[in-house]
């Protein structure tokens, strides 16, 4: 992977341009599947100068024909892919452009559109599309398997981020509506057959890939590290907000109030949770709780075993000042009642959050 191909940007969308004759693998239904007759590829932003994408023909493919014919491209020399990403902000590893806070997903979520005789519903902008040139001869199966371990590295590389899906309680592996070119130069002195992980082309192709997307992610959402370290990103794909916090409270409240656990109303709830929603203690406590969550929907653990080391992770981890630690803050009563044993797991992490929330430290 190198630099014998060129780009630049035109009227918002980034234009690749093959060098030589070029095999070239494509999602996009504009000259997708495996070709050898292309001389470009782009990434067009759909957006159109507006704040939501609208289709320029009535199919995808349509759409992408226009804005091809737009930026002066015979539309039968080119494949192209759409995306609501800021296409400057591309991340030049290989180059991909890359955002999913609005559409993330991973495989097996409840759909967003079906199709019938050419015709589907929008979605939500957010799309993360991956170009990558290898400057050898690559056969078409290597083509296909060099597709595979790119796909797997962009998931790891958002699974890495514990990016959550918009449309589920899983972690996101992209978007629904992500879309890869791999292009090849057939010309090239070698003809690579390998592109499984145990091969130098895989292992470049993996690494260029996860570092890419990362670096797109952190140009064009900030997703990164820092962003990540927050209570309420962590929990936000469980969908417990401050909001389903006071629900919950004013639904329990005869219970909180016999152990003199009060809030006067939600803005005082929610000013406590965003006081320490960047506290480490918080967030690496309930990160670690919600990998129960996520083990137990996997299958992976039992139920009463995650509620019990669930509850017995927050009591003795989350930190109170002095010394002391939340299970010593109240009496035993109020993590022995009765009603918690009804209790889901995800309802035990909001309720020892309230009661945590009440300790002013």
């Amino acid at each position: 992977m190198n630099d014998t191909f060129t780009y630049f940007q035109k009227k918002g969308c980034t234009v690749f341009s093959f060098p030589g004759k070029t095999r070239v693998l494509s999602t996009s239904p504009l000259n997708g599947g495996i070709t050898a007759h292309l001389t470009h590829a782009l990434n067009i932003n759909c957006m159109n100068g507006a704040y939501e994408c609208e289709m320029l023909g009535n199919t995808y493919e349509e759409d992408l024909n226009i804005h091809t014919k737009e930026l002066g491209i015979d539309p039968q020399t080119a494949t192209a892919l759409s995306t609501a990403a800021w296409t400057e902000l591309c991340a030049v590893e290989t180059a991909v452009t890359g955002g999913i806070d609005s559409n993330g997903m991973c495989p097996g979520d409840p759909s967003s559109y079906y199709e019938r005789n050419g015709a589907y519903e929008m979605l939500p902008p957010g799309t993360i599309n991956v170009f990558i040139y290898i400057n050898q001869n690559v056969t078409e199966a290597a083509m296909v398997r060099s597709m595979m371990i790119a796909s797997e590295a962009k998931a790891a590389a958002v699974s890495h981020l514990l990016l959550g899906s918009c449309y589920s309680e899983e972690i996101a592996t992209g978007s629904g509506t992500d879309g890869m070119v791999i292009a090849s130069a057939m010309e090239g002195e070698l003809t690579l057959t390998d592109a499984s992980g145990h091969s130098k082309l895989g292992e470049l192709i993996g690494r260029a890939v996860r570092m890419a997307v990362k670096h797109a992610l952190m140009k064009q959402t900030a997703a990164c590290g820092p962003r990540q370290f927050q209570v309420l990103v962590r929990t936000g794909r469980y969908g417990i907000t401050p909001g389903t916090l006071w629900d919950f409270y004013t639904e329990h409240e005869i219970l909180f109030h016999a152990y003199n656990i009060s809030f006067k109303k939600a803005s005082e709830l929610e000013g406590i949770l965003l006081s320490r929603n960047r506290n480490s203690n918080l967030v690496l406590c309930v990160s670690l709780y919600l990998h129960l969550m996520d083990q137990l929907r996997w299958g992976l653990i039992m139920e009463p075993e995650a509620v019990r080391e669930g509850k017995r992770l927050l009591l003795y981890g989350l930190y109170c000042g002095r010394d002391t630690y939340l299970g010593d803050v109240y009496p035993e009563d109020v993590w022995k009642n009765e009603v918690l044993k009804a209790f889901s797991l995800k309802e035990q992490l909001i309720y020892i959050l309230i009661c945590y929330f009440s300790v002013r430290s």
